[in-house]
């Protein structure tokens, strides 16, 4: 029996954004000792080529996983876009803690990428971000932006780029004060769980389990199963040029679903609606539509 008088043990990356994300979990179990282990991913420690080239968002979270596994940690927590679909044999999600914003934003002096001169340099390492810009803006230059977020407001502030694009959430999260404007979802839709905290444990672990799952939040549960359900159904992965954004309004969630062409030249879009613990299937009938579209 696990002994809630030891440490709980909470794995995470080591980034300024990550830390502050298990610091919102752990505010949220106030009368238990934990201790934060911070782990260096492979998508940590390779900051010169495209997460495309190096396995994708998933290399974020296999070490953290790993340490699950090997019970170095009792917990790990998650930026849930940067997870699969598929979980992996004897881990599990417990809780999708209550989302912040899924937008994307725009850092940059012009106040939209129409506003940005021709040819302007554009920064960011999402494939799905570059596709729905060159949509609307295929002049542009759009390379590549690693790093944790105040590396990359700091290339931009040094004039390296024109603009960047990043995740409003994990901006408010880290109270940057910084200046820009964000993007109309029916410009950008964002990936499928964007905003959204995982709290992964031991599916073995009883105890752990039902302590985390206490702390649930359902509408953001239902809203990125029905977001990753699509992904999936498309056989997407966290890495492809996909936007999906679901909302639960009166029990009837609504979800938007975008498949773009890696330079943005076509875009097919839908949209599908439902009573919200149907969205599994709802993310899997927009996928079929999304996919008979395409014929």
């Amino acid at each position: 029996m696990y002994s809630f008088n030891s440490e709980i043990r909470i794995a995470t990356r080591s980034s300024p954004l990550a830390i502050k994300q298990c610091e919102i979990l752990i505010e949220k179990l106030p009368y238990l000792k934990t201790k934060i282990i911070k782990i260096v991913s492979k998508g940590d420690e390779i900051q010169d080529k495209s997460l495309q080239e190096i396995g994708g968002k998933g290399l974020f979270i296999k070490k953290l996983e790993q340490a699950l596994i090997d019970n170095e940690a009792d917990i790990a927590v998650h930026s849930l876009k940067d997870m699969e679909w598929k979980e992996t044999k004897g881990l599990e999600i417990a809780a999708f803690l209550k989302r912040g914003s899924r937008k994307d934003i725009l850092i940059s002096k012009y106040k939209s990428i129409y506003e940005l001169p021709k040819n302007a340099k554009l920064g960011t390492s999402s494939v799905r971000r570059k596709a729905f810009i060159l949509s609307e803006r295929p002049d542009l230059n759009i390379s590549i932006l690693r790093g944790n977020i105040n590396t990359r407001i700091n290339k931009y502030n040094s004039g390296k780029f024109d603009g960047i694009v990043l995740a409003q959430a994990g901006v408010e999260r880290l109270d940057l004060k910084t200046k820009y404007t964000e993007f109309d979802e029916s410009i950008m839709l964002p990936s499928a769980g964007q905003g959204a905290i995982a709290v992964q444990c031991r599916s073995n672990n009883k105890q752990i389990l039902n302590l985390i799952r206490s702390l649930n939040h359902e509408q953001t549960k239902y809203e990125t199963l029905a977001e990753r359900s699509f992904v999936f159904n498309l056989n997407g992965t966290c890495s492809s040029p996909i936007g999906a954004s679901a909302k639960i309004s009166n029990e009837i969630l609504e979800l938007y679903g975008a498949l773009a062409s890696p330079d943005g030249a076509l875009i097919t879009k839908n949209n599908i609606s439902g009573f919200y613990k149907d969205a599994k299937k709802l993310g899997k009938d927009l996928a079929i539509k999304i996919i008979n579209q395409m014929k």
